[in-house]
């Protein structure tokens, strides 16, 4: 679930990837052009916790907002991660 590998022929436009984490390469966010990957680096990196502080450094989201069910559970995935390996 945490893996960022992505298989050959992945394109990154496909919105069938199973789970968070599954293709770098997707859009997460098709209006700011962001990515999967940019997505989990940022909360992992910046110790992102809410919408809001993904939205400020990232811009993901910022645009329609029809992502943010979608970040919300990058969040609820990876930033759990990030608030456990601090404990």
């Amino acid at each position: 679930m945490t893996s960022l590998d992505t298989t050959p022929d992945c394109t990154g436009s496909c919105s069938t990837c199973p789970s968070v984490g599954s293709c770098q390469d997707r859009l997460v966010c098709r209006c700011l052009k962001v990515t999967e990957h940019e997505v989990i680096t940022t909360i992992r990196t910046s110790g992102v916790r809410n919408l809001l502080e993904l939205r400020q450094i990232s811009e993901a989201g910022s645009g329609c907002t029809c992502c943010h069910r979608e970040l919300n559970a990058y969040l609820k995935v990876y930033a759990v991660a990030v608030e456990l390996a601090v404990v």
